[in-house]
Protein backbone atom coordinates (compact mmCIF):
# COMPACT_ATOMS: atom_id res chain seq x y z
CA UNK A 1 0.00 0.00 0.00
CA UNK A 2 0.91 3.44 -0.29
CA UNK A 3 0.08 7.05 0.65
CA UNK A 4 0.76 9.66 -1.34
CA UNK A 5 0.27 13.25 0.17
CA UNK A 6 0.39 16.72 -1.73
CA UNK A 7 0.02 20.12 0.31
CA UNK A 8 1.20 23.52 1.52
CA UNK A 9 3.70 23.87 4.06
CA UNK A 10 1.06 22.51 6.32
CA UNK A 11 1.89 18.76 5.50
CA UNK A 12 5.35 18.90 4.22
CA UNK A 13 7.97 17.12 6.06
CA UNK A 14 9.19 18.80 9.18
CA UNK A 15 11.92 18.05 10.90
CA UNK A 16 10.65 18.85 14.13
CA UNK A 17 8.23 16.33 14.40
CA UNK A 18 5.96 13.93 12.13
CA UNK A 19 3.51 15.38 10.23
CA UNK A 20 -0.04 13.88 9.72
CA UNK A 21 0.75 11.67 6.63
CA UNK A 22 3.78 10.13 8.17
CA UNK A 23 1.85 9.10 11.06
CA UNK A 24 -1.10 7.64 9.05
CA UNK A 25 0.82 5.77 6.76
CA UNK A 26 2.78 4.15 9.74
CA UNK A 27 -0.76 3.22 10.84
CA UNK A 28 -1.48 1.42 7.93
CA UNK A 29 2.14 0.07 7.44
CA UNK A 30 2.15 1.47 4.03
CA UNK A 31 4.90 3.38 2.39
CA UNK A 32 4.73 7.35 2.06
CA UNK A 33 5.43 9.87 -1.08
CA UNK A 34 4.90 13.15 0.33
CA UNK A 35 4.87 15.60 -2.00
CA UNK A 36 3.93 19.05 0.29
CA UNK A 37 5.92 21.56 -0.89
CA UNK A 38 5.67 25.39 1.75
CA UNK A 39 3.83 28.07 -0.62
CA UNK A 40 2.36 25.67 -3.09
CA UNK A 41 -1.31 27.27 -4.38
CA UNK A 42 -4.02 25.31 -5.13
CA UNK A 43 -3.25 24.37 -8.60
CA UNK A 44 0.33 23.27 -8.11
CA UNK A 45 -0.58 21.32 -5.65
CA UNK A 46 -3.23 19.46 -8.14
CA UNK A 47 -1.43 19.40 -11.20
CA UNK A 48 1.52 17.49 -9.43
CA UNK A 49 -1.08 15.43 -7.65
CA UNK A 50 -2.32 14.14 -11.08
CA UNK A 51 1.21 13.78 -12.96
CA UNK A 52 2.74 12.53 -9.73
CA UNK A 53 0.20 8.79 -9.50
CA UNK A 54 0.20 9.62 -13.86
CA UNK A 55 3.37 8.05 -13.28
CA UNK A 56 3.26 5.46 -10.71
CA UNK A 57 3.38 1.94 -12.59
CA UNK A 58 3.00 -0.43 -9.02
CA UNK A 59 -0.47 -2.12 -8.62
CA UNK A 60 -0.62 -1.15 -4.57
CA UNK A 61 -3.12 0.02 -3.49
CA UNK A 62 -2.85 4.08 -3.28
CA UNK A 63 -4.88 6.39 -0.81
CA UNK A 64 -4.59 9.98 -1.37
CA UNK A 65 -4.27 12.91 1.08
CA UNK A 66 -4.30 16.42 -0.60
CA UNK A 67 -4.77 19.04 1.36
CA UNK A 68 -6.23 22.68 0.19
CA UNK A 69 -4.34 26.00 0.82
CA UNK A 70 -5.22 29.69 0.67
CA UNK A 71 -7.44 30.37 -2.68
CA UNK A 72 -5.49 33.67 -2.54
CA UNK A 73 -2.43 31.75 -3.93
CA UNK A 74 -0.87 31.98 -7.21
CA UNK A 75 2.12 31.03 -9.06
CA UNK A 76 3.79 32.12 -12.63
CA UNK A 77 6.12 30.48 -15.29
CA UNK A 78 9.69 31.73 -14.48
CA UNK A 79 12.29 29.89 -17.32
CA UNK A 80 14.86 32.52 -15.79
CA UNK A 81 15.21 30.21 -12.37
CA UNK A 82 16.14 26.53 -12.04
CA UNK A 83 13.46 24.13 -12.61
CA UNK A 84 11.76 22.26 -9.80
CA UNK A 85 11.67 18.13 -9.84
CA UNK A 86 9.51 17.62 -12.88
CA UNK A 87 7.30 20.50 -11.99
CA UNK A 88 8.99 22.93 -14.51
CA UNK A 89 10.17 26.30 -14.05
CA UNK A 90 6.13 27.22 -11.82
CA UNK A 91 7.58 29.52 -9.72
CA UNK A 92 4.83 30.70 -6.75
CA UNK A 93 3.89 34.55 -6.49
CA UNK A 94 4.49 35.78 -2.61
CA UNK A 95 2.35 38.35 -0.82
CA UNK A 96 4.13 41.58 -0.88
CA UNK A 97 4.31 43.76 2.75
CA UNK A 98 3.55 47.36 2.58
CA UNK A 99 1.99 48.21 -0.62
CA UNK A 100 -1.21 49.23 -0.96
CA UNK A 101 -2.09 47.64 -3.99
CA UNK A 102 -2.04 44.39 -2.00
CA UNK A 103 -4.49 45.38 0.65
CA UNK A 104 -7.62 44.00 -0.77
CA UNK A 105 -5.92 40.36 -0.85
CA UNK A 106 -4.22 40.74 2.96
CA UNK A 107 -7.67 39.66 4.55
CA UNK A 108 -6.99 35.94 3.24
CA UNK A 109 -3.47 35.79 4.04
CA UNK A 110 -0.97 36.93 6.15
CA UNK A 111 0.62 40.17 5.59
CA UNK A 112 4.39 39.61 6.98
CA UNK A 113 4.98 35.75 5.48
CA UNK A 114 6.87 37.13 2.97
CA UNK A 115 8.85 40.71 2.81
CA UNK A 116 10.60 40.93 -0.21
CA UNK A 117 9.41 40.33 -3.56
CA UNK A 118 11.68 39.44 -6.65
CA UNK A 119 11.26 42.34 -8.97
CA UNK A 120 11.04 40.19 -12.09
CA UNK A 121 7.84 39.95 -11.14
CA UNK A 122 6.71 43.01 -9.37
CA UNK A 123 4.74 44.10 -12.24
CA UNK A 124 2.47 40.33 -12.58
CA UNK A 125 2.07 40.63 -9.38
CA UNK A 126 0.59 43.61 -8.81
CA UNK A 127 -1.75 43.29 -11.86
CA UNK A 128 -2.61 40.04 -10.92
CA UNK A 129 -3.74 41.20 -7.34
CA UNK A 130 -5.58 44.16 -9.00
CA UNK A 131 -7.82 41.75 -11.15
CA UNK A 132 -8.10 39.39 -8.23
CA UNK A 133 -11.69 37.66 -7.48
CA UNK A 134 -12.51 35.21 -4.59
CA UNK A 135 -15.52 33.79 -7.00
CA UNK A 136 -13.13 33.42 -10.03
CA UNK A 137 -10.12 31.56 -7.90
CA UNK A 138 -12.98 29.21 -6.30
CA UNK A 139 -14.54 27.84 -9.57
CA UNK A 140 -10.89 27.34 -11.12
CA UNK A 141 -10.51 25.74 -8.01
CA UNK A 142 -13.63 23.11 -7.78
CA UNK A 143 -13.51 22.77 -11.45
CA UNK A 144 -10.03 21.26 -11.00
CA UNK A 145 -11.34 19.35 -8.00
CA UNK A 146 -14.23 17.67 -9.40
CA UNK A 147 -11.91 16.46 -12.52
CA UNK A 148 -8.86 15.02 -10.20
CA UNK A 149 -12.10 13.49 -8.73
CA UNK A 150 -13.14 11.74 -11.77
CA UNK A 151 -10.10 10.59 -12.47
CA UNK A 152 -8.85 8.89 -9.09
CA UNK A 153 -12.11 7.37 -9.19
CA UNK A 154 -11.76 5.58 -12.64
CA UNK A 155 -8.24 4.77 -11.46
CA UNK A 156 -9.93 3.43 -8.77
CA UNK A 157 -8.16 5.00 -5.81
CA UNK A 158 -8.98 6.17 -2.08
CA UNK A 159 -8.86 9.87 -1.45
CA UNK A 160 -9.39 12.35 1.28
CA UNK A 161 -9.55 15.60 0.50
CA UNK A 162 -9.90 18.51 3.11
CA UNK A 163 -8.49 22.06 3.94
CA UNK A 164 -5.32 22.99 5.58
CA UNK A 165 -5.19 25.66 6.32
CA UNK A 166 -8.39 27.58 7.02
CA UNK A 167 -12.30 26.69 5.69
CA UNK A 168 -13.02 28.26 1.90
CA UNK A 169 -14.60 31.17 1.88
CA UNK A 170 -18.30 30.79 2.52
CA UNK A 171 -21.72 32.41 1.09
CA UNK A 172 -20.60 36.04 2.13
CA UNK A 173 -18.10 36.02 -0.14
CA UNK A 174 -19.12 33.77 -2.77
CA UNK A 175 -22.21 33.20 -4.90
CA UNK A 176 -22.77 29.63 -4.41
CA UNK A 177 -25.91 29.27 -6.20
CA UNK A 178 -25.21 30.87 -8.85
CA UNK A 179 -24.73 28.96 -12.24
CA UNK A 180 -20.94 29.22 -12.77
CA UNK A 181 -20.37 27.16 -9.86
CA UNK A 182 -23.14 25.52 -8.26
CA UNK A 183 -23.09 22.07 -10.26
CA UNK A 184 -19.29 22.21 -9.52
CA UNK A 185 -19.60 23.17 -5.70
CA UNK A 186 -23.01 20.72 -5.29
CA UNK A 187 -20.94 17.67 -7.14
CA UNK A 188 -17.48 18.26 -4.31
CA UNK A 189 -20.04 18.42 -1.48
CA UNK A 190 -21.29 14.87 -2.52
CA UNK A 191 -18.56 13.31 -2.55
CA UNK A 192 -17.95 10.75 0.17
CA UNK A 193 -13.85 11.27 -0.44
CA UNK A 194 -14.30 14.82 0.47
CA UNK A 195 -13.80 16.77 4.13
CA UNK A 196 -16.01 19.17 3.51
CA UNK A 197 -13.40 21.85 3.05
CA UNK A 198 -15.51 24.71 4.15
CA UNK A 199 -16.62 23.47 7.34
CA UNK A 200 -13.67 21.94 7.90
CA UNK A 201 -10.17 22.58 8.08
CA UNK A 202 -6.78 20.82 9.81
CA UNK A 203 -5.99 24.47 11.20
CA UNK A 204 -9.39 24.90 12.89
CA UNK A 205 -9.39 21.51 13.76
CA UNK A 206 -6.28 21.81 15.81
CA UNK A 207 -7.11 25.60 17.32
CA UNK A 208 -10.59 24.07 18.08
CA UNK A 209 -8.42 21.29 20.60
CA UNK A 210 -6.96 24.21 22.25
CA UNK A 211 -3.89 23.83 19.95
CA UNK A 212 -2.04 26.86 18.96
CA UNK A 213 0.18 27.08 15.82
CA UNK A 214 3.98 26.25 16.52
CA UNK A 215 4.47 29.68 14.97
CA UNK A 216 1.75 32.05 16.27
CA UNK A 217 4.01 34.24 17.26
CA UNK A 218 5.04 35.10 13.33
CA UNK A 219 1.54 34.36 11.77
CA UNK A 220 -0.98 34.52 13.46
CA UNK A 221 -3.85 31.94 13.73
CA UNK A 222 -2.95 30.70 10.38
CA UNK A 223 0.61 29.44 12.36
CA UNK A 224 1.41 25.50 11.47
CA UNK A 225 0.20 22.77 13.78
CA UNK A 226 2.64 21.19 15.97
CA UNK A 227 3.27 17.78 16.96
CA UNK A 228 0.45 17.20 19.17
CA UNK A 229 -2.17 17.97 16.55
CA UNK A 230 -0.58 16.23 13.53
CA UNK A 231 -0.74 13.21 15.89
CA UNK A 232 -4.64 14.29 16.18
CA UNK A 233 -5.55 14.75 13.05
CA UNK A 234 -3.93 11.77 11.32
CA UNK A 235 -6.22 9.92 14.06
CA UNK A 236 -9.15 11.14 12.44
CA UNK A 237 -8.21 10.90 8.96
CA UNK A 238 -7.82 7.17 9.54
CA UNK A 239 -11.30 7.33 10.91
CA UNK A 240 -12.30 9.11 8.01
CA UNK A 241 -11.58 5.63 5.62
Amino acid sequence: MMVYSNSCSFGATNNNYPVYSEIFAKSLNADLVNKGLPGSCNRRIIRTTLRDLNEVTSTDEIIVLLGLTFISRSEVWRADIPATDNDGHFYQIKPVQNVSWSGGLMDTIVPNIHKKVDSKIGNYYKEWILHYSREAQMTELCTDLVMLMGWLQRKNITYRIFSNVDKLEGNEYIGYTSPFINSLYSTILEDDGVINPWEFSFGTFARDRGLKPVDEDLYGIHGHPGAQAHELFAKYLTETL
